[in-house]
């Protein structure tokens, strides 16, 4: 039987988790002593948002837009997008289109900008490109099956922001619901190296169209000549999602997706089938320990809901999802079984990457002591 932390629900299945005296784990005692530091929800918090709000847009009055933002159709995209429209933020609201869209996630999104006036842009990525670089993660048997969507969704925003000379990337994440996530449990997205080296050894073709990040992109292109910066709003701002549902569900029409990044079908069948069948990870325990830690959700009451399974209890659902995944990745049925329930997990490390290049980099930071 798993040792559960005494404050949150972070357990010692598949985690690095180390336990105190008292029963209290490193990952939510490490999680509050950050609190502070990244979560400004008082009203200091609101005259700091203010103040970046009024930076960018003087910064910005001669052009025609304030921000780029990535609009998914979740909750925290959503809501981002509704609070900048507040202070009447010249956004340009972009969603990236990989195949893999719900019909909720699709409506959120129409409605959301309709009713906002909010310009969107929508980004139809190479879909048979896509496939094969899920498909190829998918054989890989790698953990972080998010990488391909992740990745590839950054690289879009990122050369679109560039052509049209915008300089702040608004993003959803908060600490709110997000403060607790073990390393363990992924590996870094925005690792271009190692998303073209898993799909060169289990690709079926080139990429001619999809173009990953270089690690000059990401550690320096990006942040030190293009200069472009990055703003989480809902760190500003005592930011709750179940009363964020509710905001928007009045105030604009907004569904409920039934969990957290389930806008994706992809996302939906990796979080709640893939990731804890195959790989033993349970990732809304993170999720709802992120609650606990926020004050918005008691040990109690998560551990009720873990004991529930909504998605794998649908198998109407869940069987439509599996169906759809192997059809556009090209595989049958019966690889997908064999895979699942092989016990073959590779390490992202087994393949090229770019962890040492990022060690040297930050060396290089510290030594000359820029940002």
């Amino acid at each position: 039987m798993s040792k559960i932390c005494e404050r949150c629900v972070m357990d010692d299945e598949n985690t690095k988790i180390i336990f105190s005296e008292s029963g209290i784990c490193n990952y939510c005692t490490e999680a509050l002593e950050l609190k502070e530091k990244i979560w400004h929800n008082d009203e200091n918090g609101k005259k700091e948002l203010e103040e970046i709000i009024k930076n960018m847009k003087e910064k910005n009055k001669n052009k025609k837009y304030d921000c780029i933002l990535g609009l998914s159709g979740g909750i925290d995209s959503c809501y981002t997008a509704y609070l900048l429209s507040k202070y009447k933020v010249r956004m340009l609201a972009v969603h990236i289109d990989a195949g893999w869209n719900t019909d909720i996630s699709t409506q959120n999104i129409k409605l959301l900008c309709d009713k906002l006036g909010i310009e969107l842009h929508i980004i139809k990525v190479d879909e048979k490109e896509m496939f094969d670089l899920q498909r190829a993660y998918f054989l890989a048997e790698v953990v972080n099956q998010d990488v391909p969507q992740d990745h590839i969704f950054f690289s879009y925003l990122y050369r679109f922001a560039l052509k049209n000379g915008i300089k702040y990337f608004i993003s959803g994440g908060n600490y709110s619901s997000e403060s607790i996530l073990p390393t363990c449990w992924g590996f870094d997205a925005m690792d271009g190296e190692n998303l073209k080296d898993i799909h060169k050894k289990y690709g079926n073709s080139k990429l001619k169209n999809i173009k990953p990040l270089s690690f000059f992109e990401i550690l320096i292109k990006i942040p030190y000549i293009d200069k472009l910066k990055k703003i989480r709003p809902l760190n500003y701002i005592d930011y709750d999602k179940a009363k964020a549902i509710q905001v928007l569900h009045d105030e604009i029409g907004f569904e409920y997706y039934g969990g957290k990044h389930c806008e994706s079908i992809f996302t939906r069948l990796y979080q709640n089938y893939i990731l804890p069948v195959k790989f033993g990870i349970n990732k809304s325990k993170a999720h709802y320990s992120s609650l606990i830690v926020a004050g918005q959700l008691s040990r109690e009451d998560a551990l009720e809901l873990l004991k529930q399974n909504e998605y794998t209890n649908n198998k109407e659902l869940l069987e439509s999802d599996i169906n759809d995944f192997i059809n556009k990745i090209g595989i049958t049925r019966e690889k997908f079984d064999e895979i699942m329930t092989d016990g073959i997990i590779r390490k992202h490390e087994d393949f090229k990457n770019y962890t040492k290049k990022r060690q040297f980099f930050r060396k290089i930071k510290k030594i000359f002591r820029f940002k």
